[in-house]
């Protein structure tokens, strides 16, 4: 019997793989006390490859051998992605962080972020290749090849843009549940300081899965570049900035969400995004017709 690779069974196959996986990992150091420990750690972080590694378990299953060449060159293809939108990209998150740090110091007396990766690059420039590869592993490289990559456009088929987009987002933040429950995480550290902030990981991650979607909208289907922007929405708002304060962490994200809201805007009201986000799910449902 020939495997539908755009069944419903496969996508709800991928999420509930993903997630136990991730939870099973994230958990069992939690529960046995191994949090902090090297077997602990291990443990911890080999859940979190989940995404990506069940995608690619399900793309070498069940996708025919020319699918499987444009998923792989869609992942990995610099030509596809362009140079617009990763620079877009920069400026946007470069610039919310630098509006959110001026108000939070300026103007309502937060402590000034450490920003060590930053002086550590200024010290030594070639220390930011080893800040991007680092950035790259921690969410893009484990995850994307799953959210963006095999998840992405089975929602947009079915549920549309927005709904689609939405629902992956809060899918991708409830699989952050571990990491609540983990020393050292910044979630843990979101509910410990406040459970209003760390309830608010949710919409945020959900509003920033727009954007991603957006911006892999704009790309014709690019996986690389929705990578990218998970990519630098790690970096510019956290890890460069780190070590900070909470309330500095909270208001970057809340202005990425005044953000990402005003992209949700246009992307409910605007004719011409709906016509490029109805031909991009043209190609997908054609692509689908042909394998």
């Amino acid at each position: 019997m020939k495997k539908d690779p755009m069944s419903n069974k496969y996508l709800v196959l991928f999420f509930v793989l993903t997630l136990a996986w991730t939870w099973i990992c994230g958990f069992i150091p939690v529960l046995s006390g191994l949090t902090g420990t090297g077997a602990g750690t291990f443990i911890f972080y080999f859940g979190g490859g989940a995404p990506s590694v069940v995608a690619l378990f399900l793309v070498f299953l069940t996708y025919p051998k020319d699918k499987r060449k444009d998923y792989f060159h869609r992942c990995f293809s610099f030509r596809k992605m362009g140079l617009k939108w990763p620079l877009i990209t920069i400026a946007v998150f470069t610039l919310l962080s630098v509006l959110s740090i001026f108000i939070g110091t300026g103007l309502m007396g937060f402590e000034m972020p450490k920003m060590d990766y930053i002086k550590a690059i200024a010290h030594n420039p070639l220390n930011i290749f080893l800040v991007l590869l680092l950035s790259l592993i921690s969410g893009p490289l484990n995850e994307e090849f799953g959210w963006r990559g095999y998840a992405l456009d089975r929602l947009l088929i079915r549920f549309g843009f927005l709904k689609g987009s939405l629902l992956l987002g809060f899918i991708w933040a409830i699989w952050h549940l571990p990491w609540f429950f983990t020393p050292g995480q910044a979630q843990y550290n979101l509910m410990h300081d406040s459970v209003f902030h760390a309830l608010m990981f949710i919409p945020s991650v959900m509003m920033l899965s727009v954007f991603v979607s957006f911006v892999y909208i704009k790309t014709d289907r690019s996986i690389l570049a929705g990578a990218l922007v998970h990519m630098f929405s790690n970096l510019i708002g956290s890890q460069l900035l780190s070590p900070y304060t909470t309330e500095i962490s909270m208001l970057v994200r809340y202005t990425n969400m005044l953000f990402f809201l005003g992209v949700t805007v246009y992307a409910a009201f605007s004719r011409r995004f709906k016509e490029e986000t109805a031909a991009v799910i043209c190609s997908i449902r054609k692509q689908e017709q042909e394998g």
